[in-house]
């Protein structure tokens, strides 16, 4: 339910040319700006969960392999050039 309710309120934010604070002030109540406000927080919780795991599982190189890497390919472009 928030992801359409806050887009439409969004599309009419912008077709009235007024902020979306205005918005949901004057359509919705304080309950209902509660309720909204707890779903997006799970939302972007689960979205946050679903980053970790994928990243848990991504490796990144040191510093110190990237170094080293990084002279390899110059000692190699230096004798590519001689």
């Amino acid at each position: 339910m928030s992801h359409a309710l806050l887009q439409k309120l969004v599309r009419q934010s912008e077709t009235e040319g007024v902020t979306l604070a205005e918005v949901m002030a004057r359509t919705l109540t304080a309950s209902q700006i509660d309720r909204l406000q707890q779903e997006l927080a799970d939302e972007l919780s689960e979205g946050y969960e679903c980053i970790c795991d994928f990243m848990s599982e991504v490796e990144v190189p040191s510093l110190e392999d990237i170094m080293e890497a990084e002279s390899i390919s110059e000692t190699g472009l230096a004798r590519a050039i001689d």
